[in-house]
């Protein structure tokens, strides 16, 4: 069982830079500078964890340059007060070519699976990504600047990768260290999956209907965390949504496009649970389910200001006062009007 300082204030965010538009992106163009100035506005804001994915496929190109850039930002995050949930595989987004992962264009430019599909559903290929699994483990397995490791994003029935995720985390098992092991489940129930291999548990409601749902959801996780012993966090949410969640819909209201934290922030904060809200920097929706109807989300902005004061204060349990820019970047606006 884990120490119980696993259950108590750990406050994060999901961290892409602001011109990343899936993991490969991130690592292929990091710059230090930008990572430093981001982790110190999280720092600001009370941040102390944050969620990041990091890129196999990077790391067949690369090598250990990947290792490098993560340990400049482990580094970094040590600096700000943060410590990182590392994500080493991904199952949302578009099947993940060489063009799909390199695509800067702001209306197509979305997430990438990680690995390609065609790995995940087959069995014979899987030994690929072993030696992935075996470099990050032998290098961070016990690293205490990372607050957890999680094995795969959101791995799902309707993707038939439930297996490949299963394999991959008792993999993982063999190789862990000190740091807790866990899974990016849509629903506590997948967390089920995995038997006793799992650590920590976590659940995604992204943009719940009703705050009435939303508490009962988070007052169920609160009695399963009691029960099991086991850490239960809420590791994606965003704002209340009214009228449904909006997945795979062309249209919904306009007001319910922009970042609302605060709409769900006073339940998440009294909630007591670990939680990381998507996501630290203002983006384009991260999936393809929600960038048709021009959702878009995030706290700061790459000079510091924030999209909404009422956010950065319910985030941040704080008056403090931040400039405001109540609208996407203009390098995004921009690029968009181009194309």
């Amino acid at each position: 069982m884990l120490d119980s300082s696993y259950y108590q204030d750990v406050r994060g965010a999901v961290y892409f830079p602001s011109r990343a538009y899936n993991a490969y992106q991130t690592w292929h163009e990091l710059d230090t500078a930008e990572i430093d100035r981001d982790f110190g506005y999280a720092q600001r804001a009370g941040i102390n964890a944050l969620r990041m994915f990091t890129s196999y496929e990077y790391w067949q190109e690369a090598g250990e340059e990947f290792f490098n850039r993560f340990e400049q930002v482990i580094a970094l995050s040590a600096k700000h007060g943060i410590r990182i949930m590392p994500v080493l595989f991904e199952d949302c987004g578009v099947d993940s070519t060489p063009e799909a992962r390199a695509s800067k264009d702001p209306r197509l430019a979305v997430c990438t699976c990680s690995p390609c599909r065609a790995v995940q559903k087959d069995p014979a290929r899987w030994a690929e990504v072993y030696p992935y699994v075996d470099a990050f483990f032998r290098r961070y397995g016990s690293d205490q600047r990372l607050l957890a490791i999680e094995v795969m994003n959101e791995p799902h029935e309707s993707s038939g990768n439930i297996a490949f995720a299963q394999h991959m985390v008792r993999m993982a098992r063999t190789y862990q260290g000190t740091v807790p092991l866990t899974i990016g489940s849509i629903r506590m129930l997948h967390n089920l999956y995995y038997g006793d291999d799992l650590d920590i548990y976590q659940f995604h409601d992204n943009f719940p209907s009703t705050l009435e749902a939303f508490h009962q959801l988070l007052q169920e996780m609160q009695v399963i965390q009691q029960a099991t012993g086991k850490p239960c966090w809420l590791t994606e949410w965003q704002r209340l949504r009214v009228k449904g969640p909006g997945w795979d819909v062309q249209h919904i209201d306009p007001e319910e496009t922009v970042p609302a934290l605060a709409t769900l922030a006073p339940e998440v904060y009294g909630s007591g649970l670990g939680n990381f809200f998507w996501s630290l920097m203002v983006k384009p929706a991260y999936l393809t389910t929600q960038r048709p109807n021009g959702t878009f989300n995030g706290l700061f902005h790459e000079d510091g200001s924030v999209y909404s004061l009422a956010d950065y204060q319910a985030v941040s349990h704080s008056q403090e006062t931040r400039p405001v820019t109540a609208t996407l970047p203009p390098w995004y606006m921009k690029s968009l009007a181009e194309n």
